[in-house]
């Protein structure tokens, strides 16, 4: 069985109910790298589990993100560590209970290749967090932000 994530994202959208797991970027800079500063927020009355790759690593270990000229639309090529693993255990997520928030901030500066000058990107995430043992299809974005690379 196939399930249309966008149209799941609509469904909730237009019945008015907020997101279970609200997630949400903004970037910053720091050093001459853009911060990527995440905030997540739980808005049930259960417990759900995040990615603690979203939520706690300040380092990535893979591709997470999608980075994009936003200009002409060319991906940014991933350049970060990459680790292979086998399949996502309960020990790669972080439970946040119901009502609680947190905050995350990842470097992008060493992960991706990002042009010299000052350029426009978009960043965006697809992937899910754990609802009651299910997986939930989340997605953010994607979000502009200019960043001068060096």
């Amino acid at each position: 069985m196939k399930i249309n994530i966008a149209a799941l994202l609509a469904l909730g959208m237009l019945t008015g109910e907020p997101a279970v797991l609200e997630v949400k970027f903004a970037i910053r800079e720091a050093g001459g790298h853009p911060i990527l500063q995440i905030a997540l927020a739980n808005h049930s009355g259960r417990m759900v589990k995040a990615l603690r790759a979203l939520a706690t690593e300040e380092e990535m270990y893979g591709k997470l993100f999608e980075l994009r000229d936003a200009e002409s639309g060319e991906a940014l090529q991933y350049q970060g560590i990459m680790v292979k693993r086998g399949p996502l255990t309960d020990e790669d997520y972080l439970p946040m209970r119901a009502g609680t928030e947190r905050s995350n901030a990842i470097d992008l500066g060493l992960a991706y290749a990002f042009k010299p000058g000052r350029h426009a990107y978009t960043i965006s995430y697809a992937g899910h967090y754990l609802l009651d043992g299910k997986e939930m299809p989340l997605t953010v974005g994607p979000l502009r932000f200019e960043h001068t690379g060096r």
